[in-house]
């Protein structure tokens, strides 16, 4: 079977062996480049300053090269959390590319303020093609900023985006024929199912839910629902939904178990829409406990935060 994996010259002198050679080889690095590379990876702060200051005047070094492993100067620092050098090296108008959702995949929170903050120059320096071409890139292109720190949960990376006014695509139905969803799944179904799921995991974030919704428990009950139906559909990702459904619940059963007295459990069970503070002549109708066994809340149970009283609904 080796044959439909390799090239075969059938004039090889060795017919039952399969030549090798090297088709994707690593960019060649000078040596001051190395030193370059060697001294970020150290953290040894004035050799890359001069490093960089002799590379604007003597173009010695490609600021932007790229080691071994395909890691700019700029991964490098974000991976060893140096936020002196992230910044010393974003002051030079370094390539930035993917290194903000790096920044977020390692939830170094600094890194991403720094990145956030930075102006893009308009004119990029030297840029080895393999950083501009998507193909090579460790994120699919549905993975933005939003919807990867929604993934690691990160509060705080999450607030400072939301504090710049991102957003997160609202999710299509499964059987949508919009052009864009049809043309998606025609090229790669698969793929387009995954990026639905990377959504709706984002959306499903304890944290994101806690920093973006008015209503927290309305949130958790909905996305639950939905996730769970999801789960019937996407046969594919049918664990990952229920999962994901399974988180919103207990969201909502963690965030009632953080009231700190009966008047404030009070509040919450009976809140409407309509309706934020309990009306007096209204009595205790549950409103919003009705609405948690509505969308099948069971893990939002009262009988063991409030024990004095019953209620049947």
């Amino acid at each position: 079977m080796a044959q439909f994996y390799y090239k075969r010259n059938v004039n090889a002198p060795y017919r039952d062996r399969i030549p090798l050679r090297i088709v994707r080889a690593e960019s060649e690095l000078s040596p001051s480049e190395k030193a370059y590379l060697n001294a970020v990876e150290k953290g040894d702060y004035a050799s890359v300053k001069k490093s960089l200051e002799e590379a604007e005047i003597y173009f010695k070094i490609n600021i932007n090269c790229i080691d071994p492993l395909g890691r700019t100067a700029l991964l490098i620092a974000i991976e060893n959390e140096n936020l002196e050098l992230i910044e010393l090296l974003l002051s030079f108008n370094v390539y930035v590319g993917d290194a903000l959702l790096h920044a977020i995949r390692k939830e170094v929170v600094g890194a991403v303020e720094l990145l956030l903050n930075h102006k893009k120059p308009s004119g990029e320096k030297q840029v080895p093609p393999i950083l501009l071409d998507k193909q090579f890139s460790e994120f699919t292109p549905d993975i933005t900023p939003i919807i990867l720190a929604a993934h690691t949960n990160n509060y705080e990376i999450i607030k400072l985006l939301v504090q710049k006014g991102v957003s997160v695509p609202r999710p299509h139905e499964v059987r949508c024929n919009c052009v864009e969803c049809v043309s998606s799944s025609d090229v790669d179904s698969l793929r387009h199912s995954r990026s639905r799921l990377n959504i709706y995991k984002a959306l499903a974030s304890p944290s994101l839910i806690a920093l973006s919704s008015e209503d927290p428990f309305l949130t958790a009950f909905q996305l639950s629902w939905e996730l769970q139906e999801l789960s019937k559909v996407e046969n594919e990702f049918k664990s990952e939904y229920e999962e994901l459904s399974r988180q919103c619940k207990q969201f909502a059963k963690d965030l009632l178990d953080q009231t700190r007295s009966s008047r404030e459990l009070e509040i919450i069970l009976n809140y409407r829409d309509d309706n934020s503070l309990i009306e007096e002549q209204s009595g205790n109708d549950l409103a919003r406990l009705k609405l948690a066994i509505k969308y099948r809340q069971k893990e939002v149970s009262v009988a063991r935060l409030y024990p004095s009283k019953c209620y049947s609904i």
